[in-house]
């Protein structure tokens, strides 16, 4: 995972969340150049057959996340 002082900022993380709750058969996610391109270089997500798909240290993010928040 990541190293811990790459934080997400809120719209980063919205967007990590649009591509981890998209069906593997469902509309590919539209979140903005600039935040695919930062959590593909983070290892949350990966570019793969023309589709974004969610890494496991993404899901783990995703989950990190919600026990900040709650």
């Amino acid at each position: 995972m990541p190293p811990k002082t790459e934080p997400l900022t809120d719209k980063e993380f919205a967007s990590l969340l649009v591509v981890g709750n998209v069906p593997p058969n469902g509309p590919a996610p539209v979140i903005p150049v600039a935040h695919r391109d930062r959590l593909i270089a983070l290892g949350y997500m990966a570019h793969l057959s023309g589709r974004l798909r969610m890494t496991t240290n993404g899901r783990v993010r995703i989950y990190a996340g919600q026990l900040a928040a709650g």
